[in-house]
Protein backbone atom coordinates (compact mmCIF):
# COMPACT_ATOMS: atom_id res chain seq x y z
CA UNK A 1 0.00 0.00 0.00
CA UNK A 2 1.17 3.73 -0.10
CA UNK A 3 2.38 6.06 2.18
CA UNK A 4 0.68 6.35 5.54
CA UNK A 5 -1.98 9.47 5.72
CA UNK A 6 -0.93 11.40 8.36
CA UNK A 7 -3.38 13.63 10.53
CA UNK A 8 -3.33 16.21 13.66
CA UNK A 9 -5.09 14.67 16.78
CA UNK A 10 -6.67 16.61 19.39
CA UNK A 11 -3.28 16.83 21.57
CA UNK A 12 -1.30 18.37 18.62
CA UNK A 13 0.60 15.54 17.39
CA UNK A 14 0.96 14.30 13.91
CA UNK A 15 0.23 10.22 13.47
CA UNK A 16 -0.73 8.06 10.63
CA UNK A 17 -4.44 7.74 10.04
CA UNK A 18 -5.23 4.25 10.63
CA UNK A 19 -7.41 2.32 8.02
CA UNK A 20 -7.78 5.24 6.07
CA UNK A 21 -6.82 3.40 2.88
CA UNK A 22 -9.30 1.58 3.15
CA UNK A 23 -11.77 4.44 2.69
CA UNK A 24 -12.41 4.35 -0.80
CA UNK A 25 -13.33 0.30 -0.51
CA UNK A 26 -15.77 1.61 2.00
CA UNK A 27 -17.82 4.06 -0.32
CA UNK A 28 -18.08 1.00 -2.90
CA UNK A 29 -19.60 -0.85 -0.63
CA UNK A 30 -23.51 -1.29 -1.97
CA UNK A 31 -26.26 0.77 0.32
CA UNK A 32 -27.78 -3.03 0.74
CA UNK A 33 -24.51 -4.51 2.22
CA UNK A 34 -23.86 -1.27 4.21
CA UNK A 35 -27.49 -1.33 5.33
CA UNK A 36 -26.98 -4.46 7.39
CA UNK A 37 -23.89 -3.13 9.07
CA UNK A 38 -25.39 -1.57 12.08
CA UNK A 39 -25.61 2.33 13.40
CA UNK A 40 -21.82 2.86 14.04
CA UNK A 41 -20.43 2.20 10.40
CA UNK A 42 -23.37 3.93 8.61
CA UNK A 43 -22.58 7.28 10.41
CA UNK A 44 -19.24 7.84 8.22
CA UNK A 45 -20.01 10.51 6.13
CA UNK A 46 -20.37 10.35 3.09
CA UNK A 47 -18.25 13.41 2.01
CA UNK A 48 -14.80 12.50 2.65
CA UNK A 49 -13.75 15.63 3.94
CA UNK A 50 -16.32 16.03 6.82
CA UNK A 51 -14.71 12.63 7.76
CA UNK A 52 -11.43 14.54 8.88
CA UNK A 53 -12.96 17.13 10.89
CA UNK A 54 -15.19 14.41 12.59
CA UNK A 55 -13.65 13.37 15.79
CA UNK A 56 -16.33 10.01 16.05
CA UNK A 57 -15.87 9.16 12.37
CA UNK A 58 -11.96 9.06 12.71
CA UNK A 59 -12.30 6.64 16.10
CA UNK A 60 -14.76 4.51 13.25
CA UNK A 61 -12.39 4.46 10.74
CA UNK A 62 -9.58 2.74 12.98
CA UNK A 63 -11.12 0.58 14.50
CA UNK A 64 -11.21 -3.30 14.45
CA UNK A 65 -14.78 -2.99 13.57
CA UNK A 66 -14.41 -1.12 10.54
CA UNK A 67 -11.49 -3.54 9.34
CA UNK A 68 -13.73 -6.33 9.88
CA UNK A 69 -15.94 -4.47 8.04
CA UNK A 70 -14.03 -3.97 5.00
CA UNK A 71 -12.74 -7.70 5.08
CA UNK A 72 -15.98 -9.45 5.01
CA UNK A 73 -17.80 -7.30 3.16
CA UNK A 74 -14.98 -7.62 0.24
CA UNK A 75 -15.29 -11.29 0.87
CA UNK A 76 -18.30 -11.45 0.52
CA UNK A 77 -18.62 -9.50 -2.94
CA UNK A 78 -15.31 -10.92 -4.19
CA UNK A 79 -16.63 -14.87 -3.61
CA UNK A 80 -19.26 -15.27 -6.27
CA UNK A 81 -16.48 -14.27 -9.24
CA UNK A 82 -13.53 -16.28 -7.71
CA UNK A 83 -14.55 -19.78 -9.30
CA UNK A 84 -16.48 -21.68 -6.62
CA UNK A 85 -19.63 -23.23 -6.89
CA UNK A 86 -20.03 -23.42 -3.46
CA UNK A 87 -21.03 -21.30 -0.72
CA UNK A 88 -17.76 -18.88 1.00
CA UNK A 89 -19.43 -20.46 4.31
CA UNK A 90 -18.32 -24.24 3.49
CA UNK A 91 -14.90 -23.61 4.17
CA UNK A 92 -12.91 -22.53 7.50
CA UNK A 93 -10.11 -19.80 8.05
CA UNK A 94 -7.62 -22.02 7.41
CA UNK A 95 -8.73 -22.68 3.67
CA UNK A 96 -6.38 -20.30 1.05
CA UNK A 97 -9.48 -19.43 -1.02
CA UNK A 98 -10.97 -18.12 2.36
CA UNK A 99 -7.85 -15.84 3.46
CA UNK A 100 -7.54 -14.78 -0.26
CA UNK A 101 -11.47 -13.48 -0.42
CA UNK A 102 -10.63 -12.10 3.16
CA UNK A 103 -7.38 -10.05 2.00
CA UNK A 104 -9.15 -6.72 1.29
CA UNK A 105 -5.60 -5.05 0.33
CA UNK A 106 -4.81 -7.28 -2.97
CA UNK A 107 -8.91 -6.12 -3.96
CA UNK A 108 -8.36 -2.57 -3.25
CA UNK A 109 -4.85 -2.41 -4.70
CA UNK A 110 -5.95 -3.32 -7.97
CA UNK A 111 -9.10 -1.71 -8.02
CA UNK A 112 -6.63 1.44 -7.46
CA UNK A 113 -4.41 0.77 -9.89
CA UNK A 114 -7.00 0.15 -12.48
CA UNK A 115 -8.63 3.35 -12.03
CA UNK A 116 -11.65 2.10 -10.32
CA UNK A 117 -11.54 3.78 -6.97
CA UNK A 118 -9.90 6.84 -6.03
CA UNK A 119 -6.34 6.41 -3.53
CA UNK A 120 -6.99 7.60 -0.08
CA UNK A 121 -5.42 10.66 -0.61
CA UNK A 122 -7.11 11.88 -3.71
CA UNK A 123 -10.21 10.76 -2.08
CA UNK A 124 -10.22 13.16 1.04
CA UNK A 125 -9.06 15.98 -1.05
CA UNK A 126 -13.08 16.02 -2.35
CA UNK A 127 -15.28 17.90 -0.87
CA UNK A 128 -18.51 16.28 -1.98
CA UNK A 129 -21.27 13.67 -1.18
CA UNK A 130 -20.60 10.17 -2.58
CA UNK A 131 -22.84 8.71 -3.86
CA UNK A 132 -23.54 4.71 -3.65
CA UNK A 133 -22.55 2.45 -5.96
CA UNK A 134 -25.29 0.24 -7.19
CA UNK A 135 -24.95 -3.49 -6.55
CA UNK A 136 -25.01 -4.19 -10.29
CA UNK A 137 -22.01 -1.77 -10.99
CA UNK A 138 -19.78 -3.33 -8.77
CA UNK A 139 -20.31 -6.88 -9.55
CA UNK A 140 -19.63 -5.83 -13.06
CA UNK A 141 -16.20 -4.33 -11.91
CA UNK A 142 -15.36 -7.55 -9.92
CA UNK A 143 -16.14 -9.82 -12.41
CA UNK A 144 -13.37 -8.79 -14.13
CA UNK A 145 -10.88 -7.28 -11.47
CA UNK A 146 -11.27 -10.55 -9.18
CA UNK A 147 -9.99 -13.38 -11.86
CA UNK A 148 -7.27 -10.37 -12.92
CA UNK A 149 -5.89 -10.15 -9.58
CA UNK A 150 -6.38 -14.24 -8.92
CA UNK A 151 -4.06 -14.23 -11.74
CA UNK A 152 -1.69 -11.39 -10.96
CA UNK A 153 -0.44 -13.33 -7.53
CA UNK A 154 -1.37 -16.55 -8.82
CA UNK A 155 -3.50 -17.69 -6.57
CA UNK A 156 -5.12 -20.28 -9.10
CA UNK A 157 -2.60 -23.24 -8.72
CA UNK A 158 -2.52 -22.54 -4.58
CA UNK A 159 -6.39 -22.91 -4.29
CA UNK A 160 -6.14 -26.07 -6.92
CA UNK A 161 -3.15 -27.83 -4.65
CA UNK A 162 -5.48 -27.04 -1.53
CA UNK A 163 -8.68 -28.61 -3.56
CA UNK A 164 -6.56 -31.49 -4.09
CA UNK A 165 -5.21 -31.97 -0.69
CA UNK A 166 -8.16 -31.42 1.63
CA UNK A 167 -7.97 -31.71 5.21
CA UNK A 168 -10.25 -31.53 8.15
CA UNK A 169 -9.31 -28.05 9.45
CA UNK A 170 -10.60 -26.31 6.09
CA UNK A 171 -13.87 -26.63 6.24
CA UNK A 172 -16.30 -25.04 8.62
CA UNK A 173 -17.82 -27.04 11.76
CA UNK A 174 -21.76 -26.69 9.89
CA UNK A 175 -22.80 -29.13 7.66
CA UNK A 176 -22.40 -28.77 4.28
CA UNK A 177 -22.52 -31.31 0.85
CA UNK A 178 -18.44 -30.62 0.41
CA UNK A 179 -17.94 -31.80 4.19
CA UNK A 180 -19.47 -34.65 3.84
CA UNK A 181 -18.33 -35.90 0.82
CA UNK A 182 -14.50 -35.38 2.05
CA UNK A 183 -15.47 -37.40 5.18
CA UNK A 184 -16.72 -40.04 2.90
CA UNK A 185 -13.65 -40.09 1.18
CA UNK A 186 -11.21 -39.39 4.04
CA UNK A 187 -12.89 -42.66 5.86
CA UNK A 188 -12.42 -45.07 2.71
CA UNK A 189 -16.36 -45.48 2.40
CA UNK A 190 -15.94 -43.73 -1.10
CA UNK A 191 -13.19 -44.36 -2.89
CA UNK A 192 -11.45 -43.69 -6.49
CA UNK A 193 -10.67 -47.42 -6.77
CA UNK A 194 -13.96 -49.38 -6.30
CA UNK A 195 -12.46 -52.35 -7.54
CA UNK A 196 -9.45 -52.16 -5.21
CA UNK A 197 -9.15 -56.20 -3.27
CA UNK A 198 -9.51 -56.21 0.70
CA UNK A 199 -5.54 -56.47 0.58
CA UNK A 200 -5.18 -53.73 -0.95
CA UNK A 201 -6.94 -51.57 1.01
CA UNK A 202 -5.80 -53.13 4.13
CA UNK A 203 -1.96 -52.09 2.66
CA UNK A 204 -3.31 -48.49 1.49
CA UNK A 205 -4.65 -48.09 5.01
CA UNK A 206 -1.61 -49.35 6.88
CA UNK A 207 0.88 -46.89 4.40
CA UNK A 208 -1.31 -43.65 4.91
CA UNK A 209 -1.58 -44.25 9.24
CA UNK A 210 2.00 -44.71 10.09
CA UNK A 211 2.10 -49.04 9.49
CA UNK A 212 -0.71 -49.53 11.99
CA UNK A 213 -3.46 -52.44 10.81
CA UNK A 214 -6.63 -52.14 10.10
CA UNK A 215 -8.90 -55.05 11.15
CA UNK A 216 -12.55 -56.12 10.40
CA UNK A 217 -14.75 -55.62 13.20
CA UNK A 218 -16.41 -58.51 14.87
CA UNK A 219 -20.36 -56.54 14.31
CA UNK A 220 -21.63 -58.90 16.44
CA UNK A 221 -19.47 -57.40 19.40
CA UNK A 222 -20.18 -53.59 18.15
CA UNK A 223 -23.27 -52.53 20.86
CA UNK A 224 -21.69 -54.30 23.78
CA UNK A 225 -18.11 -52.08 22.71
CA UNK A 226 -19.46 -49.25 21.93
CA UNK A 227 -22.26 -49.46 25.20
CA UNK A 228 -19.20 -50.14 27.58
CA UNK A 229 -16.66 -47.26 26.35
CA UNK A 230 -19.74 -45.21 26.43
CA UNK A 231 -20.40 -45.62 30.14
CA UNK A 232 -16.35 -45.75 30.70
CA UNK A 233 -16.01 -41.86 29.22
CA UNK A 234 -19.14 -40.82 31.03
CA UNK A 235 -17.28 -41.94 34.50
CA UNK A 236 -14.35 -40.74 33.16
CA UNK A 237 -15.64 -37.66 32.26
CA UNK A 238 -16.48 -36.79 35.99
CA UNK A 239 -12.83 -37.08 36.56
CA UNK A 240 -11.80 -34.25 34.95
CA UNK A 241 -10.97 -30.84 35.88
CA UNK A 242 -13.64 -28.33 34.67
CA UNK A 243 -11.35 -27.00 31.70
CA UNK A 244 -10.72 -30.35 30.47
CA UNK A 245 -14.33 -31.26 30.54
CA UNK A 246 -14.98 -28.10 28.62
CA UNK A 247 -11.95 -29.09 26.03
CA UNK A 248 -13.95 -32.47 25.76
CA UNK A 249 -17.45 -31.81 25.28
CA UNK A 250 -16.85 -28.48 22.95
CA UNK A 251 -14.61 -31.36 20.29
CA UNK A 252 -17.46 -33.79 21.00
CA UNK A 253 -19.53 -31.37 19.91
CA UNK A 254 -18.26 -30.92 16.67
CA UNK A 255 -15.84 -27.33 17.55
CA UNK A 256 -13.03 -26.91 16.05
CA UNK A 257 -10.03 -26.68 18.09
CA UNK A 258 -9.02 -23.39 17.06
CA UNK A 259 -12.93 -22.65 17.83
CA UNK A 260 -12.18 -24.25 21.70
CA UNK A 261 -8.71 -22.14 21.98
CA UNK A 262 -10.95 -18.61 21.27
CA UNK A 263 -13.85 -19.84 23.35
CA UNK A 264 -12.40 -21.15 26.27
CA UNK A 265 -9.50 -18.01 25.95
CA UNK A 266 -6.40 -20.09 24.78
CA UNK A 267 -3.67 -17.76 22.90
CA UNK A 268 -3.90 -20.39 20.12
CA UNK A 269 -4.93 -24.08 18.89
CA UNK A 270 -1.76 -25.67 20.35
CA UNK A 271 -2.46 -25.56 23.97
CA UNK A 272 -5.86 -27.07 23.30
CA UNK A 273 -4.21 -29.69 20.94
CA UNK A 274 -1.73 -30.78 23.76
CA UNK A 275 -4.54 -31.35 26.73
CA UNK A 276 -6.67 -32.97 24.59
CA UNK A 277 -3.74 -35.52 23.82
CA UNK A 278 -3.00 -35.38 27.77
CA UNK A 279 -7.20 -36.06 28.25
CA UNK A 280 -6.57 -39.02 25.67
CA UNK A 281 -3.63 -40.90 27.46
CA UNK A 282 -5.74 -40.77 31.05
CA UNK A 283 -8.50 -41.93 29.47
CA UNK A 284 -5.97 -44.60 28.21
CA UNK A 285 -4.77 -45.31 31.56
CA UNK A 286 -8.67 -45.50 32.89
CA UNK A 287 -9.95 -47.63 30.37
CA UNK A 288 -7.03 -49.75 30.17
CA UNK A 289 -6.93 -49.59 27.03
CA UNK A 290 -4.37 -48.66 24.13
CA UNK A 291 -6.02 -45.78 21.57
CA UNK A 292 -2.89 -44.67 20.57
CA UNK A 293 -2.77 -41.21 22.25
CA UNK A 294 1.26 -41.24 22.68
CA UNK A 295 1.56 -41.42 19.07
CA UNK A 296 -0.14 -38.57 16.59
CA UNK A 297 -4.11 -39.43 17.43
CA UNK A 298 -5.85 -36.47 18.59
CA UNK A 299 -9.87 -35.98 20.03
Amino acid sequence: MSTPIMMKRKNGKVTPFRNAEFLPAYYAIPERIMKQCGKELNSIPRNPQAVIHDYDAIATVESDLFRELIMDAYAYMVWPFMGFTEYMETYSGYDPAYIFAHSPAYWIQEMTDEGVIYSAKELLRMNFEIQWVSEETISDVLSWIVPQTMAHYNMGPTIAVAEEYRCFEDFDFRPSNQKTDFYRKWYHTQTKHPQISLEGFQAEYAEEHDGQAWDIEDESSNFENESTVKVLAEQFMETLPEKDKQILQLRLDGYTMEEVAEKLGYANHSGVLKRLRKIGQAFEKYADVDYGFDGKRII
